[in-house]
């Protein structure tokens, strides 16, 4: 796992219940079942189609910093993240976070009776004027969820395990300038932090 200040390990939605749950539907069911506290938090999942299959992940930025204070109670991200921090790095916390339910999202769908053998994903955000923004997405193949070790996948190492990742360019040069920011800040109260990279992809989109 990253040494990261910010971040508190990975944290699967809904805990060990999400894949207990998914092995008992059967494909296409949804990603995320209506007793999560994720939707209240601004994550929202979609199957978007069938075949081939394509999940849609957004976070609503409004919501989700607005309910930054529950989250930090909830132990998904610590006391550091105070309200000057939210301000000041929006873009890094939602990247974070992304990084922390996206493994859940994964093993949920892969863990449906009849999952296909791929699945693309794609995360993004919607910002506070109510325009969608693209963050990153990936395909996963059964080939890929079969091999990864689920009992110890660290934080930030499903990007690693995806195919054909693509970062969108905009967000990754926001959420670069803003791990800047949180080291920065994080320095200046005394604190030596070793930040998650705030992506993994090595593409960038047009």
């Amino acid at each position: 796992m990253h040494a990261a200040i910010l971040a508190l390990g990975l944290i699967l939605p809904g805990g060990m219940g999400v894949t207990a749950h998914a092995a008992s539907l059967t494909y296409p069911a949804p990603i995320m079942g209506t007793e999560t506290t994720a939707h209240a938090w601004g994550i929202e999942t979609r199957l978007a189609q069938t075949t081939p299959c394509m999940v849609e992940m957004t976070i609503n930025q409004a919501t989700f910093m607005a309910h930054m204070p529950e989250m930090i109670q909830a132990g998904l991200f610590n006391t550091l993240v105070t309200p000057a921090l939210r301000q000041q790095a929006p873009h890094y916390l939602m990247n974070t976070v992304q990084m922390d339910v996206t493994p859940g999202f994964v093993h949920t769908l892969f863990s449906q009776r009849g999952a296909p053998a791929r699945c693309h994903f794609a995360w993004s955000y919607i910002a506070p004027n109510g325009t969608r923004h693209p963050m990153v997405n990936f395909d996963v193949t059964r080939q890929a969820y079969d091999r990864i070790d689920w009992a110890q996948l660290r934080f930030g190492d499903m990007m690693t395990m995806a195919q054909n990742p693509v970062v969108d360019r905009e967000f990754d040069a926001q959420v670069n300038q803003e791990t800047i920011d949180v080291t920065i800040a994080l320095s200046r109260s005394g604190i030596s932090a070793d930040l998650p990279p705030p992506t993994t992809a090595g593409t960038h989109s047009p």
